[in-house]
């Protein structure tokens, strides 16, 4: 028997079939391009933790929401910017209550309208977002925001204007009255305005 010969045989025969698996994967990427490029997208998706995403797209909306700000500020002074909130802010806050449905988040008494509030505002704003809710009752809690990603960026980019209160008292004030129209928001204290940190005092009107 000729040794040389079976392995140089065995040789080719091995080649030939890695270069066919070769020829299958590539004609599989060719005929269907979208479904390897999903694969490898998803892939490579897999290696960012879900906060990592959630806070890279909480970014945009955050610097999306203070430029749109201060554009108002700027194109009509802060008389414009209370108006849109006046107007929208509260219509928009009122709408957040699909939000919280959605999540099967219930309860319309003060300390439910704060710990909802708190969900809503680190979903859109990110993980960084950190608040501590006291003096809760079934009349009253008061919702302290004591690390702020909206209140970050605007001291990055050196903005003096007050962005942010009014947007504070009507969103919220919306989003309370369509938990429960017996409830009232109101902004107690705001870092705009001095403050170290920025409270809503959420209560039961009688």
């Amino acid at each position: 028997m000729d040794l040389k010969t079976t392995d140089s045989n065995r040789r080719h025969f091995l080649k030939g079939m890695a270069m066919g698996a070769g020829a299958l994967a590539l004609g599989s990427s060719l005929i269907n391009p979208l479904e390897v490029m999903g694969q490898s997208i998803e892939a490579s998706l897999g290696k960012a933790s879900m906060e990592f995403r959630w806070s890279m797209a909480s970014i945009g909306n955050v610097f999306h929401s203070v430029n749109f700000y201060k554009s108002l500020v700027n194109s009509g002074g802060r008389e414009k910017l209370l108006d849109f909130n006046k107007k929208q802010s509260f219509a928009g806050g009122g709408r957040q209550k699909g939000i919280v449905d959605q999540l099967g988040l219930t309860g319309n008494d003060p300390k439910s309208a704060a710990e909802m509030i708190a969900v809503l505002f680190t979903l859109y704003n990110g993980p960084k977002s950190k608040f501590e809710i006291t003096g809760a009752s079934a009349n009253k809690a008061n919702l302290k925001c004591v690390e702020c990603p909206i209140w970050n960026m605007i001291q990055s980019q050196k903005i003096t204007d007050d962005l942010c209160s009014g947007l504070s008292i009507y969103y919220w004030d919306g989003f309370v009255k369509a938990l429960n129209p017996k409830i009232a928001s109101s902004l107690v204290k705001a870092r705009p305005l001095g403050d170290s940190f920025c409270e809503l005092a959420i209560e039961l009107q009688a």
